[in-house]
């Protein structure tokens, strides 16, 4: 009877335990990112009263006779299933698609999450807003420091697209203006004269760069020749260079070099000589302006990309991922996070996107992986094993009663 009250006892204790788990569970089912866990039970040591028999020529063999002495919990496993993303608006908020945790540290220590409610503190950085935890990125903490200044860029290449027209006289002119940016971003406007010159090839025309700048104090190897071929595409002089002098006056860096790509394998917009409209005009260039952080954005594969108002946009930090072995491992310290424990095997962090980790979903929160329905369906299982074990104890109880009340 004692061996019945003592195992019913084990069964009180660990279902118990699995109705804490579901309580956990339950309490935590709008708590962002949060990972739902089971409870798993396993048999304790079992009393042999006879031990197994082989067989014989003259007997069967027997099975060993043993009494279970109850139950124990055996683990607590931590489910890291996906969980429903759900739009926030908020771009700062993200959400994985997939595997991974966000790497986020407090001084020397790093911790994991999958809540990806994030905001900018006092000094730009990317911090964890229950915990102002640090976001780590490629390089460290992720810095999005409003109002930055992005440095301008002098322009060392200038593309040029549009027709020049075959059907012209010789000594027929085509002009075209276009700017180039100097080392503080200053434009600067050249014209391009364009001359048809039968000389030595019917598809010929002669370039010349001039100015009318009183910064610019000369340009030179300004001149060039472009030949086109009889079906109208370059057939020599497809890139030409230019060297612009500034007046000491400008304050910038001089001289400087502008290669002229009228036609490079790189230019999709590759000018022709056929006969038509001569449109010959610049299409683009790789200088600007220094321009101030408008707005800011972080992709699928965690690149954090600010816009400028000088209408370019820039890579300013690499938002990472951490994979784990054996995720099950790590241990939860509180505030949606986990640390490493010596069975989940180190972070491995890379991009999102790569090696097996997930992508990211910005302004959305990954919801709770807890399923209701069948949390209320273990609560009702355990529940009853209670209620059983409760009963073995009072049955045993009474027996022990019976046999006292033999005495009497």
């Amino acid at each position: 009877m004692l061996r019945a009250l003592s195992t019913g006892v084990t069964g009180l204790r660990t279902n118990q335990e699995a109705l804490d788990v579901i309580g956990n569970n339950i309490a935590n089912i709008n708590t962002t990112g949060f990972k739902g866990s089971r409870a798993e039970f396993a048999d304790l040591l079992s009393q042999t009263l006879t031990g197994e028999q082989a067989p014989t020529t003259n007997l069967g063999g027997r099975d060993a006779s043993q009494i279970g002495l109850g139950t124990r919990l055996a683990a607590v496993q931590t489910n890291f299933t996906q969980g429903t993303i759900q739009s926030t608006d908020n771009s700062t908020d993200l959400a994985i698609q997939g595997d991974g945790l966000f790497a986020l540290k407090s001084g020397a220590n790093t911790y994991y999450s999958r809540a990806g409610s994030f905001t900018l503190d006092a000094n730009g950085t990317l911090v964890d807003s229950v915990s102002g935890y640090k976001v780590q990125g490629a390089t460290g903490d992720i810095t999005i420091a409003p109002g930055s200044t992005q440095a301008a860029s002098a322009t060392t290449q200038a593309v040029f697209g549009g027709n020049l027209d075959a059907s012209q006289v010789d000594g027929t002119q085509y002009v075209s203006t276009f700017s180039v940016n100097d080392s503080l971003g200053v434009p600067h406007t050249l014209t391009l004269t364009f001359t048809k010159n039968f000389a030595g090839a019917s598809g010929r025309w002669d370039w010349a760069a001039t100015e009318a700048d009183a910064n610019i104090s000369g340009l030179t190897t300004a001149t060039g020749q472009l030949v086109f071929n009889t079906g109208g595409a370059i057939s020599s002089g497809a890139s030409q260079a230019i060297g612009i002098t500034y007046a000491a006056a400008a304050g910038v860096t001089t001289p400087q070099a502008v290669t002229l790509d009228f036609g490079t394998a790189t230019n999709t917009t590759k000018m022709t000589g056929y006969a038509g409209t001569s449109t010959a005009a610049l299409t683009s260039q790789n200088g600007y302006a220094s321009g101030t952080l408008q707005a800011f954005a972080i992709g699928a594969d965690g690149s954090v990309t600010g816009n400028y108002s000088n209408g370019r946009s820039a890579t300013l930090a690499q938002m990472e991922l951490a994979n784990f072995a054996n995720p099950t491992g790590l241990v939860r310290v509180g505030d949606n996070m986990f640390r490493v424990s010596q069975n989940s095997g180190p972070a491995q962090v890379g991009a999102p996107g790569s090696g097996g980790r997930g992508t990211l979903i910005a302004g959305a929160l990954e919801s709770s992986n807890v399923d209701l329905a069948r949390e209320f369906t273990e609560l009702i299982t355990h529940q009853r094993g209670f209620e059983a074990s409760a009963r073995v104890i009072r049955a045993g109880d009474e027996i022990l009663q019976t046999v006292v009340n033999i005495k009497q």
